[in-house]
């Protein structure tokens, strides 16, 4: 039975991982752009954040060119039969280190969203709890996984097939749950206030939510499936997947900040307008509240007083 071709998946995904890391590289200038060159109002976790996913993205893609490196040039392995097919078939500390970062991404990640769903429905305990379980179940069964990867390397046995499940269904019940949460919290406050503008002001973050959520789970079912299935493929979807896992939170927060920023631009050349505390502070850099709307229109010096007095307070 011949070998499956690893060496050309890998080179394939490390292809990949390649582009969606040129997106990251444009994606972090405009966060950094947003947020310390146009000065915009964020909370400090919003950067770090930002950082921390953007060098997680840059440390794998740096460690798949020396994985890459080591499988398809080094004497040792290419000269035999099959060897670069060999090694990435092996586990090594380098993939180990790989499959790491990949984790510890997505724990990042899902942390940064439960908190912004703690923000968005008014520091609801009972609700962000039930998040955090499901996050400790997901990483429960994501770490129980990599140890028997460590141990005994990538075997399809009944034992890791259903950790394997598992981790992917906690995964995605969060992740779905975490946007669609916040994306209807969202949607209840454009509703409020429809009788106030023309239409739903929060709109453009809702589907800004709904996409990047999208995107983070389809890559963690195309894994899944893959993963289940039984090919080889899903062992190296995971180095494509990190990529993706650094996309979404970068996208959401540039999206967001340059969206609030051209709004802000159009918000100024409006002569009336009327005067309420936003109903919920939709930029994901900001701290995000629900207040009781004022609907009594004023003058526009009036509203922006009264912006800049929410704005201190």
């Amino acid at each position: 039975m011949p070998l499956p071709a690893l060496d050309r998946m890998f080179i394939t995904a490390a292809w990949l991982q390649s582009i969606i890391y040129g997106i990251n590289c444009v994606l972090f200038g405009a966060c950094i752009y947003a947020l310390r060159i146009q000065k915009k109002r964020a909370h400090w976790i919003i950067l770090i954040s930002c950082i921390f996913h953007f060098s997680i993205a840059t440390a794998h893609n740096i460690l798949s060119l020396l994985y890459a490196l080591q499988g398809l040039t080094n004497p040792a392995i290419i000269s035999v039969p099959d060897g670069s097919t060999l090694y990435f078939a092996r586990v090594t500390t380098l993939s180990l280190t790989m499959v790491g970062l990949y984790i510890f991404n997505v724990l990042v990640l899902q942390l940064l969203l439960i908190w912004r769903f703690y923000l968005v429905w008014d520091r609801n305990l009972i609700l962000t709890i039930v998040m955090l379980i499901l996050e400790i179940a997901h990483l429960s069964t994501a770490f129980a996984t990599f140890s028997m990867v460590v141990r005994f390397g990538v075997v399809i046995t009944p034992t890791f097939t259903a950790l394997l499940k598992a981790d992917f269904t906690f995964n995605i019940v969060l992740t779905i749950s975490l946007t669609s949460g916040i994306a209807y919290r969202l949607w209840r406050a454009g509703k409020n206030a429809v009788g106030l503008t023309s239409h739903n002001i929060y709109k453009p973050a809702i589907y800004t939510i709904i996409q990047c959520g999208a995107i983070y789970t389809s890559s963690v079912v195309v894994v899944c499936a893959l993963y289940l299935s039984g090919s080889p493929a899903g062992v190296m979807a995971d180095y494509v997947g990190v990529q993706l896992a650094t996309l979404t939170p970068l996208l959401l927060i540039a999206t967001l900040s340059l969206d609030m920023k051209h709004g802000e631009y159009e918000e100024t050349s409006t002569t009336f307008r009327p005067t309420f505390p936003p109903p919920v502070q939709v930029n994901i850099t900001e701290e995000i509240h629900t207040d009781t709307m004022d609907p009594r229109p004023t003058q526009r010096n009036q509203s922006s007083q009264t912006y800049g007095d929410n704005e201190k307070g």
